[in-house]
């Protein structure tokens, strides 16, 4: 993510905030315990998306800067908090690679967080520069989940990433580009850098879906969006169906997979 952003998430950002699975309340829990957050606190979502985190945690805090490229995510982010009444959030249309120019402006944070984000950055970098923008009693949290395109992890699953490769290919897609990151775990990264005193975190969760949920959250994605699939979507969305009601006769799509976190210190 960064000034250099084009179209990997664009046009996805209202499925992303109707069909992505938000974060349960064991890890904003795990968050203000472990970081002794406050209402005197400022915290950075980087990577907001349309504010799964940010606005949550912005009951804990004093305030939260909520940091992503494009500028639908953070479109979707602003109506959602205003619905629910939510107003010390700041918005900045801006990625990791900007975190260098905006450093004066940003101030200090007390913790800052990513959610399923950090793959889309210079990983080494964007944790050298936050480092120097987190106060010496903060930290850094890192969240991801399951992605379907890595763990297919049963029949259905299995169908959509069949049905996908078939009409977009083997790479998998990020819009107009391709998805390249080196496999290296974020924790290899994380105990590279300065930070300190590494925990980790994990919840297993099982989900049930609907088709319509299970076609929304594909179209939240970078690889398989309406923009991605252009005038591919009437077919692709018509195939998909069909093939994965004929496995789930009743609609209905279970899934599980595990919600994980690194948490570390300055």
């Amino acid at each position: 993510m960064s000034s250099q952003y084009k179209d990997t998430f664009k046009g996805t950002a209202w499925y992303y905030a109707r069909f992505r699975e938000g974060y349960p309340d064991a890890f904003f829990e795990l968050l203000r315990s472990k970081f002794c957050l406050s209402e005197n606190d400022r915290v950075l979502d980087l990577g907001c998306g349309t504010g799964q985190i940010a606005i949550p945690l912005a009951v804990w805090v004093k305030e939260v800067v909520a940091m992503d490229p494009e500028p639908e995510m953070l479109a979707e982010g602003r109506e959602r908090a205003t619905s629910k009444g939510v107003n010390n959030i700041t918005w900045i249309k801006s990625g990791s690679e900007d975190l260098p120019v905006l450093r004066e402006k940003l101030g200090e944070f007390k913790l800052v967080t990513i959610g399923t984000a950090f793959h889309w950055m210079d990983r080494e970098k964007t944790l050298n520069e936050l480092y120097e923008i987190i106060s010496n009693d903060g930290g850094i949290t890192i969240a991801w989940d399951a992605s379907i395109w890595n763990n297919p992890a049963n029949e259905w699953q299995a169908t959509v990433r069949l049905v996908i490769r078939k009409y977009l290919g083997e790479e998998r897609r990020a819009g107009s580009g391709t998805f390249n990151v080196t496999p290296m775990r974020h924790e290899a990264f994380v105990e590279k850098s300065s930070f300190r005193n590494m925990e980790t975190w994990k919840q297993h969760w099982n989900r049930n879906s609907t088709l319509d949920e299970v076609i929304g959250n594909l179209y939240s994605t970078s690889m398989a969006n309406q923009n991605v699939l252009g005038s591919l979507i009437k077919d692709f969305e018509q195939e998909l169906k069909e093939e994965l009601m004929k496995s789930r006769p009743a609609g209905i799509f279970e899934s599980e997979g595990d919600m994980e976190a690194i948490l570390a210190w300055k």
